[in-house]
């Protein structure tokens, strides 16, 4: 009877023991099991982050290769076009590189806080680092090239405002030229007169005939312009004079470039191919 109860006594004492060990190989487990799962989530936190980061570096590599290289220059691109190309691209780029460095840091501070070393994470980050140290740098050097730029497009604004300038007076000089040529080319002079006024005054001469009779009048060569009329067939294509019995166009005008037409005593002489009429710059009139 004692023996049994030493036999049950054991196996009670056995019973617990075994109890107590399975308990505590039970909480071991979920414990493990818990850090494993975290140690996942920190990893799969952490190469998500990793993933975004390296994204935002891609992005801003394309920049530099693609819109600030001279090949994805616009045709005929000015100056301020690509200085504002440039600025843009630059403050989108330091928005990214402020984003990634803030992602890098508090990855940093999580691996930190845990306590664990996820194998590879701390390289990767250290890489991620310099990239984004190089980018940095690039990004300065670009901002140097954006100060070039505006240096450039203010020497290059002075430069065409003076060569726009300096053109200006080119063509005002050349229309003043242009316009004085018009001037000289359409520029007559007549003279209107009786005999003895326009022979007094140097304007003709009379030649030919025998013994005083048949002589003609002649515009002669040594006439001064000073007793001349000056007109400008730009502004009148016409001569009025008066004659109470006849007249005569002593010059040599080409007869089918004007014609006289009479009123009364008046007259007017109508140019209708300045072309033709000026060819010969002096009109002498002579009445009677």
């Amino acid at each position: 009877m004692k023996a049994m109860t030493l036999v049950t006594l054991v196996l009670a004492v056995v019973a617990i023991v075994f109890i107590v060990m399975w308990s505590g190989a039970n909480s071991k487990q979920k414990a493990l099991a818990k850090e494993k799962d975290e140690i996942a989530a920190s990893f799969e936190n952490a190469t998500k982050t990793i993933g975004e980061i390296q994204s935002t570096l891609d992005s801003i590599d394309e920049d530099l290769m693609g819109q600030l290289s001279v090949a994805g220059e616009t045709p005929g691109a000015s100056p301020e076009d690509r200085k504002s190309r440039i600025v843009n691209t630059l403050s989108t780029m330091r928005t990214q590189l402020e984003e990634g460095k803030a992602k890098i840091a508090r990855l940093e501070k999580d691996l930190s806080q845990s306590n664990r070393q996820v194998a590879g994470l701390q390289d990767i980050l250290s890489k991620l680092r310099a990239s984004v140290a190089e980018k940095e740098k690039i990004v300065a050097n670009l901002q140097s090239e954006l100060g070039i730029i505006s240096q450039t497009l203010d020497t290059e604004r002075k430069l065409s405002a003076e060569e726009i300038k300096k053109r200006e007076g080119q063509i005002s000089e050349k229309q003043g030229q242009i316009e004085q040529m018009d001037k000289d080319i359409n520029t007559m002079y007549y003279a209107i007169g009786t005999r003895k006024e326009l022979q007094e005054k140097g304007i003709i001469d009379r030649t030919g005939g025998i013994l005083g009779m048949g002589k003609v009048s002649v515009i002669s060569k040594k006439s001064n312009l000073d007793h001349y009329t000056m007109i400008n067939l730009l502004q009148t294509n016409t001569i009025t004079f008066s004659a109470k019995k006849r007249y005569s166009v002593l010059s040599g005008q080409n007869a089918s470039s004007y014609k006289v037409e009479k009123n009364g005593n008046n007259y007017t002489l109508q140019i209708s191919n300045p072309e033709t009429f000026r060819l010969i710059k002096s009109v002498v009139i002579e009445i009677e």
